[in-house]
């Protein structure tokens, strides 16, 4: 199971005072831009690592936002994960394959060693995916005239 990490970013008490003045549904809007603007970084890093067979592993590498009931309570989460299991119509008529062995390449098996991708591409861009929130949520600020 893969565990949770926390990245402590200074200056939220500002960037609470700039949003006090914008609707519910803008500071939603931004939120979710921004924290999806973080996960991209995170993603095209893993595609970048991941080991390249066929290339079905690095096309079902996605970005995904997480329901609000699932996110504890804040105001927008992404995970970038490997998308396993049934595909659509759509996505099987691009020549889309089942990438349920991400994780076998992720955290290796008995008879094959790990070749990490997801872990190494968060761990080595982790402070460029904040800067990437950062600017996104600025630019929306400004875009709000906050």
């Amino acid at each position: 199971m893969a565990k949770s990490v926390t990245v402590k970013v200074e200056g939220l008490r500002e960037l609470g005072e700039r949003m006090k003045s914008l609707s519910e549904d803008v500071n939603n809007r931004i939120a979710r831009a921004a924290t999806a603007a973080g996960a991209v970084v995170i993603r095209n890093a893993a595609q970048a690592k991941v080991p390249v067979d066929t290339g079905n592993l690095k096309k079902n590498i996605i970005v995904k936002r997480l329901p609000k009931g699932e996110s504890a309570g804040l105001t927008s989460e992404h995970i970038v994960t490997v998308r396993k299991g049934k595909l659509t119509k759509k996505q099987k008529s691009t020549g889309l394959k089942d990438a349920y062995y991400g994780q076998f390449i992720e955290f290796g098996t008995v008879k094959a060693p790990a070749r990490p991708f997801l872990r190494p591409a968060f761990d080595q861009n982790k402070e460029k995916a904040v800067d990437a929130i950062k600017s996104r949520i600025d630019a929306r600020l400004k875009k709000a005239g906050a």
